[in-house]
């Protein structure tokens, strides 16, 4: 018995709309890995998520295309598939944004229907670990952090950069907009992040628009100007040392203390080549005079790895330590290498110079006088001592308007 062309059609199209959902939920899987399987899986759907969001198709991957992911206004695309494991897809998303010092952050994802405990609830079952997915303050989280050439699920850490030592990868659900209707369902891969990373995980992005590499710089490959040299002529400010090094803990308002903060110096042609460690976190290099007037630092295990130079300075010293008188530092200053988006930092101290007190107040073993300096830097204030026998700046207490410090010395040596 022949059966009508019809009917025969009709009998297909539930077996073809299951094939449909069976593709969509395992790019959707795929997604929530964050990784190139994504863009694999909706290579190997093609045929099924064309319908309903614009596609690029290169070689054994395809991607939803964005017109400009560096453009908050034109990286966000409509897509109109049917609900997929119970999520309602209403847009993808797909930006790029440098941080400077705090990485880069490539983020891509969808805009779905539902408050984020729903979506969560319903994403969890696509994960292969659905516990990973764990609730914080306000939003979902599964973050991992690169080791070698693997990846490590860690706790996630909301509102903490990964800088540009580390690389995390997370999977994040977060609200969208402030009506509670809609989240964000987001894969991000951020921090340290190199060509060699983006081409493993993100096929479609193209070489072009990879990070470029920048060969750090060390504190000694950027010299200071000519022109800011000459203004270091003070004799109040020389040092009269060979080696300093001291230990200090900063006693915060609460009470509490931070981890020992080990400085030191070494004189070099009139001025300080410094070093302040904070505990195996990270530490600075700078090259100073008397501690009170920067010429360059560089951050060490954090930040991009650039030296902050001062290209252009001004100084106002007083001939003597005289109760009342002031000194004034202007400082102009540029990293290096310089990056295209960059902008000065411009920075302005005065200090007012008080009484003196024996310096053995501020440290048992220290000879001579300490000069009192009351220090304005804008919103931060210092309370510093001069110690006269030394020609350095000590650092007592420090103000802003979101921290206050007091700092106890536990431990000093000098080489004279």
């Amino acid at each position: 018995m022949k059966l009508p062309a019809l009917f025969l059609a009709s009998a297909l199209l539930p077996s073809l709309a299951y094939a449909d959902d069976v593709a969509l939920t395992d790019t959707l899987k795929a997604f929530a890995r964050c990784d190139a399987s994504f863009f694999s899986s909706l290579n190997s759907h093609h045929d099924a998520w064309q319908a309903y969001a614009p596609l690029k198709q290169e070689k054994d991957f395809t991607w939803i295309a964005v017109k400009n992911r560096a453009d908050r206004k034109a990286n966000l695309v409509p897509v109109s598939a049917p609900p997929i494991a119970g999520l309602k897809l209403l847009s993808y998303t797909d930006e790029v944004t440098d941080l400077g010092p705090l990485g880069l952050y490539y983020y891509w994802g969808f805009i779905v229907d539902g408050g984020i405990d729903a979506v969560a609830q319903r994403l969890a079952p696509l994960l292969e670990q659905p516990g990973s997915l764990q609730k914080g303050n306000g939003e979902y989280t599964r973050s991992e952090l690169k080791v070698g050439n693997g990846w490590q699920a860690i706790k996630p850490q909301p509102g903490k950069a990964p800088g540009t030592r580390h690389v995390e990868r997370v999977l994040i659900v977060e609200p969208e907009g402030k009506q509670g209707t809609q989240s964000r369902i987001s894969c991000s891969v951020q921090g340290g992040v190199d060509a060699g990373l983006l081409a493993r995980l993100r096929p479609d992005i193209a070489p072009v628009d990879y990070p470029r590499t920048v060969a750090e710089t060390s504190l000694g490959d950027v010299e200071v100007p000519a022109g800011v040299l000459q203004r270091l002529d003070s004799p109040l400010l020389q040092p009269k040392f060979k080696t300093l090094s001291y230990t200090y803990l900063a006693k915060k308002g609460d009470g509490s203390k931070d981890v020992p903060t080990s400085v030191t110096f070494k004189a070099e042609g009139g001025l300080l080549v410094k070093n302040e460690a904070y505990g195996n976190a990270f530490n600075v290099d700078r090259l100073t005079q008397a501690d009170l007037v920067q010429l360059k630092s560089k951050m060490n295990g954090v930040g991009d790895g650039r030296v902050l130079q001062t290209r252009e300075a001004e100084l106002k010293v007083p001939t003597r330590w005289a109760p009342g008188q002031t000194l004034s530092v202007r400082l102009h200053m540029l990293n290096v290498p310089a990056k295209p988006t960059d902008t000065p930092i411009d920075t302005n101290l005065t200090c007012t110079v008080g009484e003196r007190i024996p310096a053995r107040q501020v440290f048992a073993s220290l000879t001579g006088d300490a000069i009192k300096l009351a220090c304005d830097q804008g919103d931060y204030k210092t309370a510093r001592v001069f110690i006269e026998d030394l020609g350095v700046a000590l650092t007592l207490e420090s103000t802003s308007s979101q921290t206050h410090y007091v700092n106890q010395y536990t431990a000093m040596d000098v080489v004279r």
